[in-house]
């Protein structure tokens, strides 16, 4: 394998959490009094839930940081058990590491993120971790994965950042090293990258094993 160190990105990549952020975030709209058709939120929820806070704001006059405020207060009051692996995920990590390969977190979320992976015994698979909590600019900007090169003593040509967006993808060029493209939703067909996948069996075959 080329790649033995995985970073991974959370939402979307390893947990199926859009349909939870979608519900949310329609949520804290009509708190404001904004109704918006689910498909049309998970658009921009896909792109950064920042950018959709950004883009319902200016579309409907809303104060950005009261919409986002209330937006992670509900996401934070949905229970837990609404927080899923994608199917097949749990094994892919374990063979994973059975293969040699070391894991890293980096995720834009904050604690929930690190209870969620305690909750379906994965945290242990993990090396380390990076959470919004961490003081590094969001991706796309390189910081958070030139601190994980730095820090565990990875070489570039081993990483792999793994992501279901296209600044997951975007971080890791800025930081020298590859991304792998996780596009269930098929959300990103235009985004020119080598290393791709819509499937967990088809992450498989992209990592090797």
């Amino acid at each position: 394998m080329q790649h033995t160190n995985l970073i991974w990105d959370f939402d979307g990549m390893l947990f199926n959490t859009y349909p939870r952020m979608t519900t949310a975030f329609q949520m804290a709209l009509s708190d404001f009094g904004v109704n918006v058709d689910y498909d049309e939120v998970m658009k921009q929820i896909k792109r950064s839930v920042r950018i959709a806070a950004e883009y319902y704001s200016e579309n409907n006059n809303l104060d950005c940081s009261a919409l986002s405020k209330r937006y992670h207060e509900i996401e934070h009051g949905l229970s837990l058990d609404s927080i899923i692996p994608y199917d097949g995920m749990c094994e892919l990590l374990r063979d994973a590491v059975k293969a040699g390969c070391r894991h890293f977190l980096y995720t834009h979320r904050d604690h929930t993120a690190l209870e969620a992976l305690a909750r379906h015994g994965l945290d242990g698979l993990f090396s380390g971790f990076i959470t919004i909590n961490d003081p590094f600019p969001p991706k796309p900007a390189p910081d958070a994965i030139l601190s994980i090169l730095s820090r565990f003593d990875v070489k570039p040509e081993t990483a792999l950042m793994l992501g279901d967006r296209d600044i997951d993808v975007l971080a890791a060029r800025n930081a020298g090293i590859e991304g792998a493209l996780f596009d269930p939703e098929h959300f990103y067909d235009d985004f020119e990258n080598k290393l791709r996948s819509n499937t967990v069996e088809e992450l498989r075959q992209v990592l090797g094993l």
